[in-house]
């Protein structure tokens, strides 16, 4: 596929460089990551060891949503992060009632010291409220074959019927349309250019550049639905769910190579469903992508609770965020556009990497060269700016 990157003008890569470093500060830190991992993974160790009912079974404990695809965003002050974990039980759902598996994934975690002080019963799954900025919600499911990774889970808070989910499957789907046009992203472009010059990065955060578009742009809307919902009474302004946000993000995905031209697809797909309610009344719904069952009633509907109440604050949230995206990105990235955005937090810090990223490029002869399409690699693969074979402009940082 020919690279298409020389179109980006000097600004246009600042700018998505700069989203990436906003996104990149707004997500969980590799401690809060590393706490949850240990908390679910000792969720499952006590579970292991019950002797009554899962002593009979293979369990796995692994988290779903947003710690799985790589979205994750902190919580706003006073807020809690809501970790998402599944009780993978190998056996067919045909064994076993929803209240069962519900009831005896309480029954476990009730007589556990550590956890009984700490459990929150819920409609499908079980709560855990730590003392800390986050919680985890336990959904225990059973398997409906064992040739794919779909599950049967409690159906609604009387738990007397199944429903399907496939938190694997989705996280495979997402991934997978997130991944597309990979060979041809701005940044990752910029992050193999630095590879290949040897340029000392060390002291750089070149975890910025790692994530793909599709995920820096779910992570910027989440941050800013969080800010929109902040001090709303969401039982007149229901919160749009991060599932509903995600799969909505991704079915809109154009494999953009830039964040900036992701956010822009994204909107426009977004305004375009808010505007079918608002002003027709046509109400859409958001199923998950991986369940193809061939009777929709069956399917995992991620809407299936959506009232009018939510279609209208669906419309809201997306005019609002339509007005200050368009904002930061079209006019200015100064410090009201990016609160207005974003929050509080970090503007300063973020606009300083930036300026350590270009200085710490543009300090290094090799990448300049290649930047410029004036560097040249030698027989031996070394770069350089003198013989050899020309490489070709990247469009980065020419001199104008």
């Amino acid at each position: 596929m020919k690279n298409n990157l020389h179109k980006y003008t000097d600004q246009e890569f600042k700018k998505d460089e700069l989203l990436a470093i906003i996104a990149s500060n707004l997500e969980l830190d590799e401690t809060r990551k590393s706490q949850m991992e240990s908390a679910y993974r000792a969720v499952n160790d006590v579970l292991s060891r019950d002797e009554d009912f899962f002593k009979d079974y293979t369990i796995n404990v692994y988290a779903q949503g947003s710690l799985l695809i790589g979205t994750t965003i902190k919580p706003l002050s006073g807020k809690e992060f809501d970790l998402d974990i599944v009780l993978h039980i190998e056996d067919s759902y045909l064994n076993h009632t929803p209240s069962e598996i519900y009831d005896e994934l309480y029954r476990v975690l009730n007589n556990h010291s550590t956890y009984q002080p700490l459990l929150q019963k819920k409609n499908r799954c079980i709560r855990i409220n730590y003392n800390s900025d986050f919680h985890m919600d336990i959904l225990p499911g059973c398997m409906i074959t064992t040739s794919n990774t779909r599950l049967m889970i409690p159906e609604n808070k009387y738990r007397t019927s199944w429903s399907r989910t496939n938190p694997k499957g989705y996280a495979e789907w997402f991934t997978n349309i997130s991944e597309r046009n990979k060979s041809n992203f701005l940044l990752q472009e910029r992050y193999n250019i630095m590879l290949k010059a040897e340029i000392e990065t060390e002291d750089l955060p070149l975890d910025v550049y790692l994530k793909t578009p599709l995920q820096r742009t779910v992570q910027i809307v989440k941050r800013y639905r969080d800010l929109y919902y902040f001090d709303k009474d969401t039982a007149k302004t229901p919160c749009i769910s991060s599932i509903v946000l995600t799969t909505l993000l991704a079915q809109s995905h154009a494999d953009n190579p830039s964040i900036q031209e992701a956010l822009k697809n994204a909107v426009q797909k977004l305004k375009k469903l808010a505007d079918d309610y608002k002003y027709h009344k046509i109400k859409f719904t958001v199923y998950n992508p991986v369940d193809n069952h061939e009777d929709k009633s069956k399917r995992e509907n991620f809407t299936d609770s959506w009232e009018d109440k939510h279609y209208n604050s669906f419309v809201g949230f997306v005019e609002d965020f339509e007005k200050k995206l368009n904002a930061f990105i079209g006019n200015s990235t100064n410090e009201s556009n990016y609160k207005d955005l974003f929050g509080n937090g970090y503007y300063k810090q973020n606009i300083q990497t930036l300026v350590k990223l270009e200085e710490s490029f543009k300090g290094n002869p090799q990448l300049a060269a290649l930047l410029s399409g004036t560097a040249y690699t030698d027989s031996s693969g070394q770069i350089n700016t003198s013989s050899g074979v020309k490489n070709g402009s990247h469009g980065f940082y020419a001199e104008s």
